[in-house]
C-alpha cells in the first residue's frame, strides 16, 4: 500500500483547452487511437467517441481532480504521468498509484455520478481528453452497440483494478478465529 507522505494536494491547475468540436475531431480521434486502452476500437468508434470529447494540456504539478470533486468526467491520459492520492481515515494523504499514458481514469464518477474518489496530480506536463458524465451517458444511450462496447471496456478495467487491489490487501487481513 502507499506510504504516509507529508504532502498536500496542490490547488487546481489550469487546464488549457487544446481543441474540441468538429474542427478538432480528427485530432482527438488520432489521440484515442494511440491510447492502448482503445486498441480494440476501430477508427469509426474512436471517431464517434471523439465527437463528445475535449483535449486539454495540464502543466506539471497541477491537480486535475481533487478527491470529493463533483462533476464526473471520463478521461484518457494521452501523454505524461499522473499520480493518484487519497486521504486515509486520519486525513493523511497517501500515494496510491501512477496512471500511465494510454489509460482511462474518472470513469467511476462518470458512471455513478458520485464525487471523485481520489486526487489526481499531473507529475509531468500531460495531455488528456475527456468528456462529461452527460456526454458519456449520451454516447451510451444514443448508440447502444457502441455503449455496450464502451461499458464492457470500463467493466474489464474495473475488474482488473479490483483484482489488483484485492491481491495487495490480502496481506493486511487478520483472520479472527
Amino acid at each position: 500500500m502507499g506510504n504516509k507522505v507529508a504532502f498536500s494536494v496542490p490547488m487546481q491547475g489550469k487546464k488549457e483547452v487544446l481543441g474540441e468540436g468538429p474542427n478538432f475531431h480528427e485530432a482527438i480521434c488520432s489521440m484515442l487511437q494511440t491510447a492502448k486502452v482503445f486498441e480494440d476500437f476501430k477508427k469509426p468508434e474512436c471517431g464517434y467517441l471523439a465527437k463528445h470529447m475535449r483535449a486539454y494540456q495540464v502543466p506539471a504539478g497541477s491537480t486535475i481532480y481533487h478527491e470529493g470533486d463533483k462533476g464526473g468526467y471520463f478521461s484518457v491520459l494521452i501523454e505524461g504521468r499522473i499520480s493518484v492520492y487519497k486521504e486515509d481515515s486520519d486525513s493523511q494523504v497517501k500515494f496510491l498509484n501512477t496512471i500511465p499514458p494510454g489509460s482511462i481514469f474518472g470513469e467511476i464518477s462518470a458512471i455513478d455520478n458520485r464525487p471523485t474518489s481520489a486526487s489526481l496530480v499531473a507529475e509531468t506536463d500531460v495531455v488528456i481528453v475527456d468528456m462529461s458524465r452527460d456526454s458519456f451517458q449520451q454516447c451510451v444511450n444514443e448508440n447502444p452497440t457502441f455503449g455496450v462496447q464502451l461499458l464492457n471496456l470500463v467493466a474489464r478495467i474495473l475488474c482488473a483494478r479490483l483484482r489488483s487491489v484485492s491481491g495487495r490487501l490480502v496481506d493486511y487481513i487478520d483472520v479472527w478465529g
